[in-house]
């Protein structure tokens, strides 16, 4: 059978313990902070709209952005952001991760030019995916173009996403089917090889809507985690402070690693010091636990996140030593993407 490549890693949460907006990775930039809070201060210039006046030129926004910016829902930037953003990391999550195994399954026992039913292990099929990821995916997508804030690449990617989706589930579904009943022996492989170009083209449509979608994703993440972080921080040392520090830094390292299947997996000069930067700050959260257990006894899911952090950052030592040893990493570059996607699944749960 054919080797596949690294795990697709899955999109961690942020907004941690905010009950349903739990679900983040990443932040927002400047600009577009500036373009969302500029948004509410005109919109709450407005007059009602029970009660609209006529606009004179010297009233009408100057700026052609604001025009194209949707109303606020919550009146907080951040919190429309979060919003917004969380259902395209559900999206995400459920989608992708259930359709990469699938499509490495399928590779695993098939060329890419196609079954001729006489493959050793054609049993293995391929998986089925989640049915209810259309309806997540869906609804992510509607959210993104009816509610604020205007994220025109993202939204187009999501309802890209949504529409690609829709197309691969039913269609996947199809073919488990096909290979699980083994109905290639009565059509002598003939649905087999009409099946497989538009399966390996739904899946890498997919796979190619949903890394812009995550690209963008992150990118918007990244600057809200670190004003969530400043907000926390501000507060005093917290287990929420100290866990979301830890998951910049978790997801800093995971950037590190080359999940395209081809070149090097990992740079010791580039991970090793993020390794080692992570350690410390796990050792910290660690510590502060131990320090304040009746607070992560308060925190749903708080000691089981801690486990799988701390697991995630034996994986992430174990490859930092490979690479010390010059030993080939792709075993451990492999568990430490497998513990990072558990790591993130317990974090989701999180609710201070």
């Amino acid at each position: 059978m054919k080797k596949t490549g690294l795990l697709l890693a899955a999109i961690a949460a942020v907004g941690l313990g905010c009950g349903k907006l739990a679900h983040l990775d990443q932040a927002v930039l400047d600009a577009v902070k500036g373009k969302v809070e500029e948004t509410v201060k005109e919109s709450s210039k407005q007059p009602p709209p029970s009660a609209p006046t006529p606009s004179t030129p010297s009233e009408a926004p100057q700026n052609p952005i604001v025009n194209a910016v949707k109303e606020t829902i919550s009146g907080d930037p951040d919190r429309d952001l979060k919003d917004e953003l969380n259902g395209y990391v559900e999206c995400i999550n459920r989608s992708q991760s259930r359709a990469q195994q699938s499509y490495d399954r399928y590779l695993s026992w098939v060329s890419k030019s196609g079954p001729n039913c006489n493959e050793p292990y054609i049993t293995y099929g391929l998986y089925s995916l989640y049915d209810d990821s259309i309806e997540r995916c869906n609804k992510a997508a509607k959210r993104g173009a009816e509610g604020a804030p205007a994220l025109p690449a993202a939204e187009k990617a999501a309802t890209d996403l949504a529409a690609c989706n829709a197309e691969l589930v039913p269609l996947v579904k199809k073919a488990s089917d096909y290979y699980d009943q083994q109905d290639y022996k009565d059509d002598k492989c003939a649905k087999a090889k009409e099946m497989h170009p538009q399966l390996i083209a739904t899946f890498e449509k997919c796979f190619a809507v949903a890394k812009t979608l995550t690209a963008e994703v992150d990118v918007l993440k990244a600057d809200l985690d670190k004003r969530e972080l400043a907000k926390l921080e501000a507060q005093g040392q917290s287990f929420q402070a100290g866990t979301l520090k830890f998951l910049m830094g978790a997801k800093d390292l995971l950037k590190t690693i080359n999940t395209s299947g081809q070149g090097a997996v990992v740079s010791k000069d580039v991970y090793t010091p993020k390794c080692l930067e992570l350690e410390k700050t796990f050792q910290a959260l660690d510590d502060y636990g131990t320090a304040h257990k009746d607070e992560v006894d308060k925190t749903f899911w708080g000691s089981a996140f801690i486990s799988s952090a701390k697991e995630f950052t034996s994986s992430a030592k174990f490859l930092r030593r490979a690479l010390d040893e010059g030993k080939d990493p792709r075993s451990e570059a492999q568990s430490f993407i497998e513990n990072y996607n558990r790591m993130i699944g317990d974090s989701n749960n999180l609710r201070f």
